[in-house]
């Protein structure tokens, strides 16, 4: 029965996005009272968890999407977005340029949430699509696919941590490994995007083409356009892998403490792209209710509140007996590295969390880890790539980053459903297969 009433909510989440075409914070709100109510739910008892879950979100994400939102208009507007589209242009070729942003956005991803990553680099994104005379959709999926790695395989991102501690795996040795496994996925996301741009291009806007014509004269290199999006992303390293070493000097531990802290790291960030607004003389107004920051705020809080929306329904579908029951789905079974890869598909198709996902389908797997043969460090990574590529896929609707992917970029709910999850489909499939064949070599 609950997973009746899981396919269910999933049909009125697809149907009311598609045909109906309601807003998706509305879409969410009411597939989450859909489901808990058919699941024995109260309807206050859904309004707190909502309620709950929603300002949990908020919390831990409010500053670090709006922050990010303005920091990407002023990139756009001053330039800077231009000035590093250029660059990797150049050294990528025009052909290669989404190898160049989907890298991009793998290494802002692994200090900034995937969903603040995408939002501050879509406008480069853009910009990149129209330098190098290709289809924004590839763009599209190689920037999100880009950002989507690090949250799925490359600690210190919250759900490949939990999953590496509920393994016991040395953190050094995991980084290193999936950093490159992760680097590997890159081919495919570029092969990936090229195919789904060409078979579901992004439709032709005006506003695009009215872009074109408004070049204005840069008064900065590279390094300094890049430095909004690079500082804020060393900043938060430095502080997640030398903080402890400094112990010795208080002054400096308290400096990075702070500085190293997302949201004050992105706040920099912004200042610096502030400045290169200033730089190159752009109106003052840009900080008033309607310049830029305003613009800005307003585009930043629909993708705040449809992210919001997202962790309510998540918070709803982990409310109920879901885990339980998918769990006996697969566990006793003896699919060897499919079952962590199934139990990770499952969740994730389920759930929408790919930190829940992971740390769900490791924790079941955890226990029958010696049993399966996979009790040596070799063994389990393997086991952890397993349930990472599971919980790649399906990404639809109900993970608020989906959300994020398609406000942020402008993309058609219908025309999202049919790019992004097939995306999410193949990069998983190929993840897995190479898992696979690395578990024939390694034991």
């Amino acid at each position: 029965m609950t997973m009746f009433i899981l396919l269910l909510s999933i049909t009125c989440l697809i149907f009311l996005s598609i045909k109906v075409k309601l807003h998706p914070f509305f879409t969410l709100l009411s597939v989450s009272f859909i489901y808990g109510l058919l699941s024995r739910i109260s309807f206050l008892e859904i309004l707190t968890i909502i309620k709950d879950a929603m300002g949990s979100a908020i919390t831990s994400l409010g500053l670090i999407v709006l922050i990010g939102t303005v920091t990407g208009g002023l990139l756009e507007i001053s330039g800077a977005t231009d000035v590093i589209a250029k660059r990797i242009i150049k050294v990528t070729g025009k052909k290669l340029s989404p190898i160049g942003l989907a890298l991009t956005g793998l290494l802002v991803s692994i200090p900034v949430f995937c969903s603040s990553a995408f939002i501050l680099l879509a406008p480069l994104a853009k910009k990149m699509s129209r330098e190098a005379n290709i289809n924004y959709m590839v763009m599209i999926v190689s920037l999100s696919m880009g950002c989507l790695i690090p949250t799925t395989f490359i600690p210190p991102t919250p759900g490949p941590l939990a999953a590496i501690d509920v393994l016991s795996l040395e953190m050094g040795k995991v980084m290193l490994i999936s950093l490159i496994f992760g680097l590997a996925l890159i081919g495919v996301v570029y092969f990936c995007a090229t195919w789904l741009g060409k078979k579901y291009p992004y439709p032709e806007n005006n506003s695009l083409e009215e872009e074109k014509n408004e070049e204005k004269p840069k008064s900065f290199g590279f390094i300094a356009a890049i430095s909004p999006i690079i500082v804020p992303v060393i900043l938060i390293m430095l502080k997640t892998f030398l903080i402890e070493s400094l112990s010795n000097y208080d002054w400096l531990q308290h400096l990075l403490e702070v500085a190293g802290t997302t949201e004050i790291a992105l706040i920099i960030g912004l200042i610096l792209a502030l400045i290169l607004c200033l730089k190159n003389n752009i109106d003052t107004t840009i900080w008033q209710f309607d310049g830029v920051f305003g613009k800005s705020l307003q585009a930043g809080a629909q993708i705040l509140i449809i992210i919001c929306a997202g962790s309510g329904f998540g918070a709803v579908l982990q409310a109920t007996d879901l885990k339980m029951v998918l769990a006996k789905l697969l566990v006793g079974s003896s699919l060897g590295l499919l079952t962590p890869f199934l139990i990770g598909v499952i969740f994730r198709t389920a759930i929408g969390s790919i930190t829940v996902s992971l740390l769900t389908a490791t924790s079941i797997i955890a226990p029958i880890v010696p049993a399966m043969g996979y009790d040596n460090f070799t063994g389990g990574m393997l086991v952890f790539l397993a349930c990472a590529s599971g919980s790649f896929m399906i990404f639809h609707g109900n993970d608020d980053m989906f959300w994020a992917i398609s406000t942020a970029s402008k993309l058609d709910s219908k025309l999202a459903y049919k790019v992004l999850p097939l995306a999410s489909i193949i990069l998983s499939l190929t993840s897995f297969f190479i898992v696979f064949i690395l578990s024939k070599v390694l034991l």
